[in-house]
């Protein structure tokens, strides 16, 4: 492989990361972003910090897979990002409704749905590495186990602080995250 080549794969990932590191310092050194307890707090919503960090990763896991950093490899970590953590909030959502008796809003996660749907089509004639499906067994896991344990979760603005819920939550979200990426950054663009 030429040296060229590797900078190219090395540098682009590299730069992208950057830039969203050097949105976010920016966002919280003009307080349009606080950190609070586990959760970057945006004006309108918040997201544990975990999640955006694994979200970065995982994006940056799949322009490393693709080794072509082209528009379509920049779709695809998008992709990963969007499926993954869409799957896991409507799983989440409903899951919640079940065991609090919540009320089943379908058009609420419409559009996320189609995101689902998406990154199915992507992976559904490909077959996961070995790796890909160990993290997918994790995510089941992790969820079968943290729905038995009355699946109870940490709110932002909530008082109360479990920390084996936050780490049901982490495990399973980061697992899933990790599977779809390694699933579809697998997989060459150029071949499909």
């Amino acid at each position: 492989m030429k040296l060229k080549t590797i900078n190219v794969q090395i540098i682009k990932p590299t730069l992208i990361v950057l830039a969203v590191l050097i949105t976010l310092i920016v966002m919280l050194q003009t307080k349009w972003v606080k950190i609070e307890s586990i959760w970057f707090v945006f004006p309108f919503s918040g997201i544990r910090i975990s999640t955006l960090v694994t979200a970065i990763a995982c994006f940056v896991l799949v322009l490393f897979l693709q080794r072509e950093n082209t528009l379509k490899s920049i779709c695809y970590a998008l992709l990963a990002v969007i499926f993954s953590l869409g799957l896991f909030e409507i799983l989440w959502y409903y899951t919640a409704a079940a065991f609090r008796g919540g009320n089943l809003e379908i058009f609420q996660f419409a559009a996320l749905f189609g995101w689902v749907l998406l990154g199915i089509r992507e992976v559904f004639t490909k077959r996961p590495s070995k790796l890909s499906t160990v993290f997918y067994g994790i995510f089941v896991i992790s969820m079968v186990i943290w729905i038995g344990a009355g699946f109870k979760f940490n709110d932002l603005g909530n008082s109360s602080f479990s920390v084996s819920d936050a780490i049901l939550n982490v495990v399973s979200k980061t697992a899933l995250l990790i599977a779809f990426s390694l699933h579809l950054g697998g997989h060459k663009t150029t071949n499909d």
